[in-house]
């Protein structure tokens, strides 16, 4: 049930702890609060929050956690995961009767529902998956500065819920962690940046050579949050290991990209009075990073199990300009890059190739990607490899039409780096 929805805007600034506190109090249902254009939710049954969200990137976060997921719990592979995005991330009007009304529901959470319905997911499970991503919101809205927040409630009740979780405990956990990020800054002030390794002759001082060989292919682009589902630890913790190594200049930190940017840090300036108490604690907790000898012993160990695969990567397109501009962003070191113009002849050198990856123009003349695309699916050696159609084309009918050909993803022109590095996290790495 829906009702007409109730103004709970705040007139006095407050901290986003103290609004979090009044939700104990709160009727059953979901209160929305929009501060800077993001909009964050709040689920709550009998005072008790059953699911929180945020408005950016939603499904990739969920995308991220089930991938962390998936070690205990094979069948939430990457083609489940591609299937979850082209059925629930912007549906078509075919796939309608999962999507309610965006003003109400998160999407992402349907995918949950689904999950479970379909047998691919326990409640216990989606109990844990569910209860990591609150945490992980929470610990962004807890940085928000104190702000006269606007709130609505509806008295919407989710369908099913996996977890219900008191919102004292969640904000003791969570305060721990946030004092663990500070301590980092203000070098690393949020889970958004992306660390590149700089300097190996620095690195070399505190790992082996292979060692600096696999971390270099690893921080290729990624912020420690998909670093964390990629090497299937937490975001903090990954912060806290590499930290020295950030420290001495071998890794360098890069802002967060769009549009994590808009995100709070976890590390802010204290007013003036206060710097240089801050200063100190910073210092102390830089120098005892340094001397964290067990923290790059626990990265190294982690880093030396991930795996020294040359993945293959055909892409297919007939702009020369977009062909050079892929190169580039995929290199030579990690990717076996094959780029290939002339559509025509594209089928038979896939078939000597087998790739592990297909990127796909649609717009191509003679045989277009939608073309290409049904004809690879027939071939019975070739219709498991994933296949990612590249195009201009935002519309609901083109993401139809290529999963009605059998294209596994979608990226849109254009595209920066990042985009394409995700895009390949999600469905090789």
């Amino acid at each position: 049930m829906i009702s007409a929805a109730i103004d709970m805007s705040i007139d006095q600034q407050q901290s986003a702890r103290e609004l979090l506190k009044k939700l104990e109090t709160s009727k059953n249902g979901c209160v929305y609060v929009v501060h800077d254009r993001i909009r964050w939710s709040f689920y709550i049954q009998e005072g008790k929050l059953v699911y929180v969200s945020h408005s950016l990137e939603s499904f990739e976060r969920l995308e991220r956690h089930l991938r962390g997921l998936s070690r205990e719990v094979p069948a939430l592979d990457d083609k489940l995961r591609s299937h979850l995005r082209l059925m629930f991330d912007d549906p078509s009007p075919d796939n309608a009767k999962y999507k309610v009304t965006s003003e109400i529901l998160c999407t992402e959470y349907i995918a949950i529902l689904w999950l479970v319905n379909e047998g691919y997911l326990s409640k216990p499970m989606a109990g844990k998956l569910v209860a990591r991503i609150i945490q992980e919101v929470i610990e962004l809205f807890l940085c928000l500065p104190d702000a006269s927040f606007k709130g609505i409630h509806y008295e919407h009740l989710l369908q099913d819920t996996y977890c219900s979780l008191t919102i004292a405990r969640i904000l003791e956990v969570v305060e721990r962690r946030l004092k663990a990020w500070y301590s980092l800054g203000p070098t690393i002030y949020s889970p958004y940046q992306c660390p590149y390794l700089v300097s190996q002759t620095n690195a070399a001082k505190r790992m082996s050579v292979e060692t600096i060989h696999r971390l270099g292919r690893i921080l290729r682009g990624f912020n420690f949050c998909q670093l964390g589902a990629l090497l299937g630890k937490d975001p903090l913790a990954i912060a806290k290991q590499l930290s020295p190594l950030v420290s001495d200049g071998s890794i360098l930190l890069r802002d967060p990209l769009e549009p994590f940017n808009m995100l709070p840090r976890t590390y802010y300036l204290a007013p003036e009075e206060e710097q240089e108490n801050i200063e100190k604690l910073a210092e102390s907790f830089d120098d005892e990073n340094i001397e964290s000898s067990g923290e790059l012993s626990s990265i190294s160990q982690i880093v030396s199990r991930q795996s020294e695969k040359i993945w293959k990567v055909v892409c297919i397109d007939d702009s020369e300009s977009m062909l050079s501009i892929i190169s580039s962003y995929l290199g030579s070191e990690d990717f076996q890059v094959t780029l290939i113009q002339d559509s025509l002849k594209a089928l038979m050198k896939i078939t000597s190739i087998r790739p592990d990856l297909i990127l796909l123009d649609i717009g191509m003349p003679n045989v277009d990607g939608y073309q290409l695309c049904s004809l690879i699916r027939k071939s019975s050696s070739l219709k498991d490899i994933p296949i990612v159609m590249v195009t201009g084309n935002k519309g609901i009918i083109d993401r139809a039409r290529a999963r009605i050909a059998g294209a596994t993803d979608y990226l849109t022109k254009p595209f920066l780096q990042a985009d394409l590095l995700k895009m390949l996290m999600r469905h090789l790495m």
